[in-house]
């Protein structure tokens, strides 16, 4: 077995912390990126920018393994697999919006195009069904330049969780 690909978690929110701090309590090594520079800064430094329980411990005992950049397509050049865990809110009328996550998507595939290698691109955010087909992944298509399924993969696999509970359904969910 060869060694543990390098994980990239893009959203560092209520979900997206707790997931990078899991994988990296399960020996890999993480990446986290965000467009807040705080939460960035704080995550070098080892400390967490919100509260989980066990967040503050698994972030100390791994502090090696995790690094934060705002940069996407960094952390997307330098890892072998990426999690997209944006929000996904509601729009001023209150219908369902992938505003965030097709963001992401675009900084994601700027990371892609420049990768030799084959990527995995998870999507982790609660999005309409349909919209990997008809949104997600054409806009990861036209970013990078490349065709899914060739040249990367894409996959989706959301999280519902409620506050409170999230390092323990991603201590389950992850690489068990």
């Amino acid at each position: 077995m060869g060694p543990k690909p390098v994980l990239s978690v893009i959203g560092l929110g209520k979900l997206g912390l707790p997931m990078l701090a899991t994988c990296a309590e399960k020996g890999y090594d993480v990446i986290g990126a965000d467009s807040n520079p705080q939460t960035v800064a704080l995550l070098n430094k080892g400390v967490p920018p919100s509260e989980e329980p066990l967040l503050h411990e698994y972030l100390r005992r791994n502090k090696t393994r995790i690094s934060a950049t705002t940069s996407v397509a960094a952390a997307v050049s330098e890892s072998d697999i990426s999690f997209v865990i944006v929000p996904t809110p509601s729009d001023e009328t209150g219908a369902f919006t992938n505003r965030l996550v097709l963001d992401a998507i675009e900084q994601v595939g700027a990371g892609l195009r420049s990768k030799a290698e084959y990527h995995l691109v998870v999507l982790s955010s609660t999005v309409m069904p349909g919209s990997g087909r008809s949104e997600i992944v054409p806009a990861l298509e036209s970013a990078s330049g490349k065709i899914c399924g060739d040249e990367f993969g894409y996959c989706y696999s959301p999280q519902f969780v409620a506050l409170g509970t999230v390092k323990r359904i991603c201590l389950i969910q992850i690489f068990v």
